[in-house]
């Protein structure tokens, strides 16, 4: 019995490993791991929760202020004042009636905060999720490109094999063979390259992933490279990116935020009224110095009051207050401007990537076209090749026209997703 437990022990052990040499994904599992090891995203978690921190500590100031202390002393030499071993109780409570404006201001400006960590956090995990289906879609791009330049390397394999066939059957000179077996050797380099392209880009994608270069497993993307099945429209466009895209959003919370700013800077010639109560217990004595601690040696006390702070120099035109009012002032108007701009330029963004996008639509239409001629007269090449009616060079002529006219459709086809995704950056989102 021992031995066939530990024998399913060591297969449950072996399958782990073996689960743990491959991963598969699709986009939206690469998307959900990335976002899930992101250590970045993680930083903006923790700034999230310390800006919510900083609120609690912004809205402690409309709830009192309490202290309260004990003291215990032993004297050898009691006197009048005090008794042998005397014991005191102190407790003080201050609460502010009104600040005039200070403290809302500065609530505000804590929540202003925090919705700027909340916006970073939004950004990053967006930014992140649009760069990691870009590292994908490369990915795709170069299985497609290898695959293409594959497939050629095999037909101009064939080509050879054709050409010494017809060498032996005496129907060439070794010239034609000569011609064929360089174009296939000089067509490898460009093979080696294309499959070297992979590994740079699955390095590029475990570096989206936060996934090290020397894990001991490898990662299987599942996907095909076809035109991002998207719908447009111009006007829907320039207003979501009007109201979602983060430098927007970024810039209104700067804009408030020195909204908030200009407003605490005036509230600083305000004055601050405030309440405090104050008691004291202490334990009595007598003339000779004793302290029995009966209830009559026990002796309280209290104080309440309120105070009125009115800030005089604030109100002097050459104060430093009186400067940052006005300098504030201009800052706000500055950030108004500075946004009119920021509007005028996402919209020029926005209508040239569309036209980006219609011109690589219309270069996918073309190329699907393209291809299926090149593969028709690629075939009839072929065929005229191996019946002897035409040379090696012309069947390399065809070989490059078709293999030209897949590559050209590859790199449209990836060129429309990359203009898909850099619009989603423009726009500032993830989904159309």
């Amino acid at each position: 019995m021992k031995k066939i437990a530990v024998f399913i022990l060591l297969l449950l052990c072996l399958g782990s490993v073996l689960m743990a040499e491959t991963m598969e994904l699709t986009l939206d599992e690469a998307i959900q791991l990335g976002l899930a090891n992101s250590t970045a995203i993680r930083t903006r978690m923790l700034a999230v929760a310390s800006a919510r921190a900083d609120m609690g500590v912004a809205r402690s100031v409309y709830y009192p202020s309490v202290s309260a202390s004990i003291s215990y002393g032993h004297l050898d030499e009691p006197n009048m004042f005090s008794g042998q071993d005397p014991a005191a109780l102190d407790l003080d409570v201050r609460q502010s009636i009104s600040t005039f404006g200070k403290t809302a201001a500065g609530i505000n400006l804590a929540a202003e905060s925090l919705t700027q960590a909340e916006l970073d956090l939004a950004e990053e995990q967006r930014s992140l999720t649009v760069l990691i289906e870009t590292a994908f879609y490369t990915y795709l791009l170069a299985l497609e490109l290898d695959a293409i330049n594959s497939e050629t390397l095999a037909n101009k394999q064939d080509a050879l094999a054709v050409a010494r066939q017809r060498f032996r059957a005496g129907l060439i000179s070794d010239f034609e063979v000569l011609t064929a077996e360089s174009d296939l050797e000089s067509f490898k380099s460009t093979v080696i390259s294309s499959s070297n392209g992979i590994e740079v880009a699955m390095l590029n994608v475990r570096n989206m992933l936060n996934i090290p270069a020397d894990a001991e497993f490898d990662i299987i993307l599942i996907g095909e490279l076809a035109p991002l099945d998207v719908k447009l429209n111009k006007k829907e466009l320039i207003e979501r990116a009007l109201e979602n895209r983060y430098d927007v959003q970024s810039f209104r919370s700067l804009l408030k935020l020195a909204e908030i700013q200009d407003s605490l800077a005036r509230s600083l010639r305000r004055p601050v009224l405030g309440a405090l109560f104050n008691y004291s217990l202490d334990s009595g004595v007598d003339f000779l110095g004793e302290s029995l601690y009966g209830a009559e040696d026990w002796e309280n006390s209290w104080s309440a009051g309120v105070s009125l702070s009115v800030p005089v120099s604030q109100w002097f035109p050459w104060s430093k207050e009186s400067l940052d009012v006005r300098k504030s002032a201009l800052s706000l108007e500055s950030r108004r401007l500075d946004f009119t701009s920021l509007e005028s330029g996402l919209r020029i963004a926005v209508e040239t990537l569309l036209l980006q996008i219609a011109e690589e639509d219309a270069k996918i239409a073309s190329g699907r076209k393209s291809v299926e001629l090149a593969e028709r007269l690629y075939r009839s090449a072929t065929e005229q090749y191996e019946a002897g009616l035409i040379s090696s060079i012309d069947l390399k002529d065809a070989q490059l026209g078709l293999n030209g006219a897949r590559l050209a459709y590859t790199q449209a086809v990836y060129g429309y997703n990359m203009n898909v995704l850099e619009l989603k950056n423009t726009v500032g989102v993830t989904e159309f």
